[in-house]
């Protein structure tokens, strides 16, 4: 709870919610006055606005966007934008005491003591001003809101349409009155009494009730439909009424929206629904066929309407038939007879009906006289001349087909005139009779006035006519097509002229005619501007092009041609750097033009931002696998990627490159400047600067031999790693392999290892012992290994030593792997086991450097190097290895449980043993064949079969949940153990049934451990889904994250050329693929899976862990040499099936 203060002697009367609870609002009332607005999740105030006069009201916007406020003293009602706290509009109304939104938010409602006001929200236009006497005014509420008419014929569901969607604001009057008008007429059509003062009202959310409280303490909730006389509501006035065309809402909905077809679907389902169809569905479905030209079924349904009760919409139907069917007389009769059944309210009506069906028969000038007529005569008489404007539009475009421009002109005048005097509301039944729309239809017959002067030469009236048009249209969306057409119409002629001009090289012609076409025309000047501004371009006049580039900028800043114009002016006239600016302003108001055709004219052209960008991406890409830090081996300064960025964006050349770059980026240009620059970089810290020490010799020396070799920029961990800086090191040791990957040449100082020293050095050198120095060999391509006197070693002289005999024996000699293998071996989680095998005969000083050596030579960015866990830091490794991964090789191995999972080693030693020894024994080809044969005979439970291999390939891969692992696997429980002394150490025996007699060295005494369980974990083995390494099938894809410095984008396809090379991706050795089987059904599948468990394989001795949770968590217990087990062939496969498990291993 929250308390929002407003003033100690401030009084809070007034209160608003936005609808998105984002908003407060309230109003105070004391010695001054003052309107808060609060932000409601935070409660901080946003803005207060103090001496605001008798604030009576305030309300939000439905999109919670603005807020209104009513000011009794100042007569206005005030809209505020409330994210800006900007007054957006004063909508004037004397003495004003409230003011509410529609639901819509369209309109605002303002109440004062002598009036109620409809506004346009949007443009704050004055809609409606209703008389109305309200006493006292302080007394006031208002509600505004659009509702649907009453049901009239509740029996059928039918409801009346020509007053449909009226806006009936509620006002109460006096202490115990409330009034409903109807927006359309303005005129009272509702009125509620009230013994008790009326203090509050309100419409439901479906527009069909209308509640109020008063003083009384009681609310009360009456039906619209019980308020709002039926009559009333379809009253436009008293001596004129449109008849009802009462049909079900979906029925109305069809039609109104053009859906003909389904109105009348809809009509007809109702016919055939219905055992006695009322009179209004035959007759309107009548109208819809007149519609649909239908005209002979028009005529039937009219007649069966008119047998069950005589209607006017009935005879207009039948009326309106005749008249498609070209029977101009039987028309005239029908429309004629409706006059003799009907009340007098409907006369007007039918003589304005006649009209039109006169008017549709063709005879236009007969049809118009009959409306003069009817004006004439009735008081009451707007929608008249609406009608008459309408077919005045009509008739003027039956003129303009026919060539009478003339004609036309003098139609189009008359329609403009008779609609302008007298504005009208929609006209429902009209519309559904004749599909006229009445809607906005004044700026149709404008449109048509601006054609029929400009079709008859009259080319000055018709560029008026437009211009007063478009001013009054402004961003009407639905006319912006054809005022852009009609605009570029009414400029061909002298525009066509100077083309003409340009076209034959007379460009001081051109300027004449241009300059001539810009004083008369009426729409926008810009191309007729950029046409002239071209021209003078070709005469030399950069200063005048430059002063027409800028006046079309001036008038439409969102266009992209003035911009365009003025890069070229400015290019010529030699003023790059503004040139490049110009030239980025048109790139971006092009992708912001909403015309496709000029944002596609922008995708030819190459933006200085793009460009600037491509020069960057080419920058960092050089520098992509070199490490943050560089050494300069000229100078011995120390450079980082920012700096040298930084440095060549503030050369001339890089402005010049970007200046000069419009539709083609010249790749080759940019990358050999780039390299040009790189030559000659300036850093901070120089490596020939340092005192003397054996540290700082042994750098000098290496970059004099760098230096030597031809290469301007070096590396060494040494100086160009900031331990200090946690991130620095971390990416360090995660991209450490990449960095050698990318290295032109890896130079090895062999501590120890002597000019005179013979073969087999390099196996004892201390370099190979190293678990750091690892990926130096694995990741680089060339390699150089000097003695500890600076000479190569063995007096190699090649290019590369990894291809020298004797280097390839040593490394095969100190690794115990082949050198092929070595070659293939890729970061990523690939080769898992072959990795581990190779790190761990390798020594660090630091117990954590065993797994964070590896964390490059895995890919793995998702361990931090956290120095003082100790061996936790290879078990976090290698579950961060075994989740990602899947492969349950990791597991393969006996010594020492680690502290991080025990089914994790405490050292990397124990993975110099081969994984084989766990895994179950291969089985060929051929003998699986046997295997599977004999597996058809009828004592093999093939049901079982199928069973366990849907069960196990059902399983995932063993995961980590932070340190608790999750492991499918196969678990049987181990009876009593007996204990045997021998001389290498305690031995247990078991006699299982599942496993025979099984024998267990072990360090721990198994003899305490009430509950053991041997396990079977290699399913991917048996289910055959690891691949030649050991592992399962995944990506070896996996790359190590994109330097900070980097987008991590590649460069387009451009970037590939032929000078592309010096930037390109290193090149590994391919992967050998892996093995996959081929396609098999389920059925062989599971036949092959029995085999390969019926195979020896090496166990895991699990244990009960007393956690204290309700869940069983185990612990492995780490035997000190192979638990090899087979299956028994007398364990069915239904035991087996029974005893999968996913153990919870802590």
């Amino acid at each position: 709870m929250a308390t929002l203060s407003t003033g100690s002697d401030c009084k809070a009367n007034c209160l608003a919610v936005s609808n998105d609870g984002k908003w407060i609002a309230a109003r105070t009332w004391s010695t001054w006055n003052a309107l808060f607005v609060w932000d409601a999740k935070t409660y901080k105030q946003l803005f207060k606005h103090d001496y605001i006069r008798f604030i009576r009201a305030v309300d939000f916007s439905p999109d919670s966007k603005r807020l209104v406020m009513a000011s009794y003293h100042s007569d206005e009602a005030i809209v505020w934008d409330v994210a800006s706290n900007k007054q957006v509009q004063t909508l004037q109304h004397n003495y004003v005491i409230s003011a509410k939104y529609s639901p819509t938010g369209d309109c605002i409602a303002t109440a004062a003591e002598k009036s109620v006001r409809l506004w346009d929200s949007n443009n704050g236009r004055l809609l409606v001003d209703i008389d109305v006497i309200v006493t006292p005014y302080y007394n006031t509420g208002l509600v505004c809101n659009l509702i649907q008419p009453p049901d009239q014929q509740s029996q059928n569901g039918l409801s009346p349409t020509a007053t449909s969607s009226r806006a009936l604001p509620c006002q109460s009057m006096g202490n115990s009155t409330i009034t409903l008008w109807d927006m359309s007429t303005h005129a009272q059509v509702g009125l509620i009494q009230h013994p008790q003062d009326i203090q509050t009202i309100a419409f439901s959310p479906d527009d069909q009730s209308l509640a109020f409280g008063g003083k009384d303490g009681k609310i009360s909730i009456l039906r619209v439909s019980s308020i709002i006389d039926s009559i009333a509501l379809s009253r436009l006035h008293p001596t004129f009424q449109e008849p009802e065309i009462q049909i079900d809402n979906a029925v109305l909905d069809s039609w109104k929206h053009n859906q003909l077809e389904n109105a009348e679907t809809l009509l007809t389902a109702a016919i055939s629904d219905s055992q006695n169809p009322a009179h209004p569905v035959f007759a309107s479905r009548a109208l819809v066929r007149t519609r649909l030209a239908k005209w002979d079924a028009a005529l039937v349904d009219a007649e069966r309407a008119l047998d069950i009760q005589p209607s006017i919409i009935a005879f207009l139907a039948k009326s309106v038939a005749h008249v498609g069917k070209g029977e101009k007389d039987k028309a005239y009769r029908a429309c004629d007879i409706a006059f003799e059944h009907f009340h007098s309210s409907h006369v007007t009506f039918l003589l304005l009906i006649k009209a039109i069906i006169v008017f549709m028969a063709g005879e236009h000038p007969d049809a118009i006289s009959r409306v003069d007529d009817i004006i004439a005569t009735v008081s009451f008489n707007s929608i008249c001349y609406v009608v008459q404007a309408y077919m005045y539009l009509l008739f003027g475009n039956s003129q303009m087909e026919c060539g009478n421009h003339d004609g036309a002109i003098q139609s189009f005048e008359r329609a403009q005139a008779q609609q302008r005097d007298y504005p009208g509301p929609p006209f429902s039944a009209i519309s559904l009779i004749t599909g006229w729309k009445f809607d906005n239809f004044d700026i149709t017959i404008r449109q048509r006035l601006c054609e029929a002067l400009d079709a008859a030469g009259r080319t000055n009236d018709a560029a008026k006519c437009f211009h007063d048009l478009k001013t009054e249209l402004g961003g009407h969306g639905e006319h912006l097509e054809w005022v852009h057409v009609f605009g570029q119409r009414s400029s061909k002629k002298l525009e066509h002229l100077g083309d003409i001009a340009v076209g034959i090289q007379r460009y001081d012609e051109a300027i004449s005619h241009y300059s001539t076409a810009l004083s008369v025309i009426l729409s926008s000047p810009k191309a007729i501007l950029i046409k002239q501004s071209k021209a003078r371009l070709a005469t030399g006049s950069w200063k005048e092009a430059l002063d027409d580039a800028n006046q079309v900028i001036t008038l439409d800043a969102s266009s992209p041609w003035g911009y365009e114009i003025k890069h070229t002016a400015l290019h010529k006239g030699g003023d790059y750097d503004n040139a490049a600016d110009a030239f980025e302003t048109m790139l971006t108001k092009m992708a912001e033009s909403p015309d496709p055709d000029v944002q596609r004219h922008g995708d030819q052209y190459i933006s200085p931002s793009s460009t600037r960008a491509t020069i960057r991406k080419i920058v960092h890409r050089t520098l992509r696998h070199s490490p943050r830090v560089l050494i300069n081996t000229t100078t011995g300064h120390l450079h980082n990627r920012a700096e040298q960025a930084s440095a060549f964006e503030s050369l001339p050349i890089f402005k010049e490159l970007v200046s000069s770059t419009t539709t083609r980026i010249d790749y080759v240009r940019i990358k050999r400047e780039v390299r040009e620059y790189f030559r000659y970089q300036v850093v901070h810290i120089a490596v020939y600067d340092l005192g003397e020490s054996p540290t700082h010799d042994k750098l000098q020396m290496f970059c004099k031999i760098v230096r030597d070799a031809g290469f301007d920029w070096a590396w060494s961990d040494t100086c160009c790693i900031d331990k200090s800086d946690h991130f620095v090191l971390q990416e360090a040791l995660v991209a450490m392999f990449k960095w050698y990957q990318g290295s032109a040449m890896m130079i090895v100082f062999l501590r120890g290892v002597r000019s005179s020293s013979q073969r087999g050095a390099l196996v004892r050198s201390v370099w190979n012992t190293r678990a750091w120095t690892l990926q130096e060999y694995v990741a680089s391509k060339t390699i150089h290994f000097y003695t500890e006197d600076w000479t190569p070693y063995l007096d190699l002289q090649l290019l590369n030593h990894k291809e020298s005999p004797e280097v390839i024996s040593e490394m095969e000699h100190a690794t115990g792997v082949s050198a092929q293998q070595l070659m293939v071996l890729r970061p990523g989680l690939t080769s898992i086991r072959e990795k581990l095998c190779l790190a761990s005969t390798r020594e660090t000083t630091l117990v954590e450097d065993a797994a964070y050596s590896l964390l490059g030579i895995f890919s793995v960015t998702g361990i931090p190097a956290i120095y003082g866990e100790g061996e936790g830091s290879l078990g976090r490794l290698l579950a961060h290895i075994l989740a990602g991964s899947g492969d349950a090789s990791i597991l393969a191995w006996t010594g020492e449980s680690g502290s991080f999972n025990s089914c994790l080693p405490a050292h990397i030693t124990v993975f110099n043993a081969p994984a084989t020894l766990h895994l179950p024994s291969p089985i060929s080809e051929s003998e699986m064949e046997r295997h599977i044969t004999a597996s058809h005979s009828s004592s093999f439970d093939f049901d079982s079969a199928l069973r366990l291999y849907e069960r196990l390939n059902d399983l995932s891969p063993p995961w980590f949940a932070a340190s608790r692992m999750k492991l499918p696997c196969i678990a049987f429980q181990l009876p009593p153990l007996t204990p045997y002394r021998t001389r290498s150490g305690r031995v247990y025996r078991a006699d299982t049934v599942a496993f025979g007699m099984v024998e267990i060295k072990a360090r721990h005494d198994l003899s305490r451990m009430k509950t053991l369980y041997l396990i079977h974990p290699w399913l991917e083995t048996v289910l055959e889904r690891e691949d030649i390494h050991g592992g399962v099938l995944i990506d070896d894809g996996v790359a190590p994250p994109p330097s900070p410095l980097t987008d991590g984008e590649e460069l387009d396809d451009e970037e590939i050329d032929n000078d592309s090379s010096s930037f390109a991706e290193p090149e590994f050795p391919s992967h050998p693929a892996p093995i996959r089987m081929p396609s098999m059904d389920k059925e062989t599948r599971a036949r092959r899976l029995v085999a390969r468990l019926r195979q020896p394989f090496g166990a895991l001795l699990v244990t009960l862990a007393s956690t204290g949770r309700r869940t069983m968590d185990y612990r492995r217990v780490a035997a000190d040499s192979l638990i090899t087990a087979q299956f028994q062939e007398g364990v069915s496969l239904a035991d087996i099936l029974d005893n999968v498990r996913v153990l919870d291993v802590l």
